[in-house]
């Protein structure tokens, strides 16, 4: 008498059963060998990247999200729309939840980006998920080098923003907080 494979056997079974249409039997019997997906993956969401908003400034634009258990990554590119290269720009993300209460703050530096090129910045805010996350606040902490008249010696806080336009961005909520002028500082009399 003639004993078939056990995989003939198996085969023919499932094939009795109704086809081999389950993932788990395909990788059983060897037929499928891709992994199975993992629960704890983070999630991805992308869009394209903005890069002009109209006027002649750099675009700051959130394009990727990438959701994990306890922390938000979100991924941002820095277009010059400017006539004159960025030597050197600092934005500080600010995570605000439960209204206006600042959570953690995260600064990104994008350097030596020629007009029309791009440069691309994550950053990943931890013991939070994003949708913990009411809004990201942009601000500008007065490091920047932008063309010949403006280095990190002559910026000021604020000074910087005048030439950043923040894009909307499907992922996340992002703007930018206006912020107050550096105070003078005081001059003293020594008599």
């Amino acid at each position: 008498m003639f004993k078939q494979p056990i995989h003939a056997v198996v085969l023919l079974a499932a094939l009795a059963a109704g086809g081999c249409a389950t993932d788990d039997f395909m990788r059983t019997v060897g037929i499928d060998r891709t992994p199975p997906e993992n629960p704890n993956a983070p999630k991805v969401s992308r869009s394209e990247a903005v890069t002009s908003t109209g006027r002649k400034a750099v675009v700051i634009s959130v394009h990727m999200k990438k959701e994990f258990p306890d922390a938000c990554m979100l991924g941002m590119t820095l277009t010059n729309n400017l006539d004159i290269k960025v030597t050197n720009l600092s934005i500080r993300l600010t995570a605000y939840i439960n209204g206006n209460v600042k959570f953690d703050a995260i600064t990104r530096n994008f350097t030596e980006v020629k007009p029309t090129e791009r440069q691309y910045r994550e950053a990943t805010f931890t013991q939070i998920r994003c949708d913990e996350i009411d809004y990201i606040g942009v601000t500008d902490p007065g490091r920047c080098a932008i063309g010949e008249d403006m280095n990190r010696f002559t910026a000021q806080p604020g000074d910087c923003a005048k030439f950043v336009d923040i894009a909307v961005s499907p992922h996340i909520t992002i703007r930018k907080i206006k912020q107050e002028p550096a105070p003078e500082p005081e001059t003293v009399v020594l008599e």
